[in-house]
């Protein structure tokens, strides 16, 4: 009996540790870092299951009780700005004009497989391909250009990030510099598919704890975006998941339609259970029609996205 009420008593405590943690991924935007916590609310939530166990196995049943309701809320909270953005996918519909293969890959600089990188990469022979850490693969360049001839980015050495590579050409490439860090780490690229106008934008934000960076690089994004017009693919590494209070504040107030589900990029070793702090949306007339991330990462520590999109003809 001593033991059970040993067991019960540490429960307790793990249960008041747990409310202060669901109470941080729940609070407003304001508190730096906090988006680290969102982007794992429902890791943080799963952890109420065992918790709730215990506490009932020892006699706690009112606490297990409270552990399941906090988890329950916790997750219907985080499932909120998802649903939203289904809402928005139901929106588009319209023949499809055109489809075309997009690859979203952190490759890591100073990845020691660089060469299998480059090659997974050539090896989809994608349509585009938006790259970030470029010289991860910067050695490899000529060879993607045989399949990938286009790019914007990675024009200088010592600037080098993000890269949008394109199999089409690209009209009016911009390779902008983002706010507070003014790194090359936000590009805009305009092509046509099958005669079909589309615009990529590529971005690469800082981590959540750089205190306000990554709202003020989502700020930049959000401008570009507003003066685009037309079909947008959005796709790049946001260090948050699309439930995250930055990215889903962001991703509504630039009416950004999700893909069917975001794929787990993060940590590699946790596979489809990652955090998808890789993103990929569509604007306008355009559509993520499949999304998956290979189970090999190649070297990098975020696993790639591969997604088939349709170019929609608009209702």
């Amino acid at each position: 009996m001593m033991l059970k009420a040993e067991v019960r008593g540490m429960a307790t405590a793990g249960l008041l540790a747990f409310v202060v943690l669901l109470l941080l991924v729940s609070v407003p935007r304001g508190i730096p870092g906090v988006d680290v916590l969102q982007s794992l609310r429902f890791h943080i939530a799963a952890l109420g299951v065992p918790l709730a166990l215990v506490l009932l196995l020892t006699g706690g049943r009112w606490r297990a009780l409270v552990v399941v309701m906090l988890m329950l809320a916790s997750v219907a909270q985080g499932f909120v700005p998802l649903i939203d953005g289904y809402q928005r996918r139901e929106a588009v519909t319209g023949d499809v004009l055109a489809k075309l293969k997009v690859i979203n890959f952190n490759v890591l600089t100073g990845n020691l497989r660089g060469r299998a990188a480059a090659d997974y990469i050539i090896g989809q022979a994608p349509d585009i391909a938006v790259v970030m850490e470029t010289p991860g693969i910067e050695a490899y360049l000529d060879d993607i250009a045989k399949v990938l001839p286009y790019r914007v980015g990675c024009e200088h050495p010592r600037t080098c990030d993000l890269t949008i590579f394109s199999r089409v050409p690209i009209e009016e490439p911009q390779m902008l510099l983002m706010p507070p860090f003014q790194r090359e780490r936000l590009a805009v690229a305009r092509v046509r598919f099958e005669g079909v106008p589309l615009t990529v934008v590529g971005a690469h934000l800082s981590k959540p704890y750089f205190d306000e960076a990554a709202w003020m690089e989502l700020q930049s994004v959000h401008a570009v975006l507003s003066a685009i017009e037309g079909r947008v693919i959005v796709s790049g590494d946001f260090n948050a998941a699309a439930w995250s209070d930055e990215i889903a504040t962001f991703s509504a107030a630039s009416n950004l339609v999700p893909p069917p589900w975001h794929p787990g990029t993060w940590p590699v070793r946790l596979g489809t259970l990652g955090v998808p702090i890789d993103n990929m949306f569509t604007r306008g007339d355009i559509l993520i029609d499949t999304i998956e991330s290979p189970a090999d990462s190649f070297g990098s520590n975020h696993r790639a996205l591969r997604a088939e999109i349709s170019l929609r003809a608009g209702s």
